[in-house]
């Protein structure tokens, strides 16, 4: 017996009715039968489930008629697809804290154009001791203008202007964070937790990050 020819039989009482006429090249038996390995795999539950398998030369085809009758069911609100599974947070930026035995060792800078020696010496105070070397070259939008990172680069270099001389400090400047490090040394552009690095190559992000 047909798909078409068959009675809809059940006891469950329904609101809504959707009637589905394929093609004539689309067997119905075929199309039936995708269904409901689709509505399997989203795991509901069928009043009525006689799995058969569906031959290989119309396997395809029916399966992309069956994606357009999902697509437009989809649109109205009707969908049987397994939901996607929820993706994952991404995850959270990563937290440092400053220790005293932080506070002893000495990091160092030798990349983007620019050297430096510097010390965490207290929470909210990062000691570039005298004699470092700056980037001098400025690193320009593609229109030539100015972007925030050189913006706040020349502004903390003039905030020290008097401590700077050709590029090279004069004396220690004392800033608040990592991040202004890497601001006043190299324009930042990258992640200057990892470009700090002490003696044996160990960064300030392995010394201080929160686990």
């Amino acid at each position: 017996m047909g798909v078409a020819e068959e009675k809809l039989t059940t006891r469950t009482s329904f609101d809504t009715f959707v009637q589905i006429t394929p093609p004539w090249d689309i067997e119905q038996n075929f199309l039936a039968q995708r269904f409901m390995q689709t509505a399997d795999e989203a795991g509901l539950k069928l009043t009525k489930h006689q799995h058969e398998p569906i031959p290989a030369n119309y396997y395809n085809s029916t399966s992309a008629y069956q994606e357009v009758i999902l697509t437009i069911l989809d649109k109205f609100g009707f969908s049987i697809k397994a939901s996607e599974k929820p993706k994952k947070a991404a995850p959270a930026k990563a937290q440092h804290r400053w220790k005293k035995a932080v506070s002893t060792i000495e990091f160092y800078v030798d990349d983007f154009d620019s050297q430096a020696t510097v010390i965490w010496q207290k929470r909210n105070e990062m000691r570039i001791k005298k004699g470092a070397k700056l980037r001098k070259d400025v690193p320009l939008n593609k229109d030539g203008s100015l972007g925030l990172a050189a913006r706040f680069t020349k502004q903390l270099r003039e905030e020290h202007a008097d401590k700077i001389e050709n590029f090279v400090t004069t004396e220690d400047v004392v800033l608040k964070s990592v991040n202004e490090v890497g601001h006043f040394l190299y324009y930042a552009g990258t992640n200057s937790w990892l470009v700090l690095k002490d003696k044996d190559g160990k960064s300030i992000d392995e010394w201080t990050v929160v686990k």
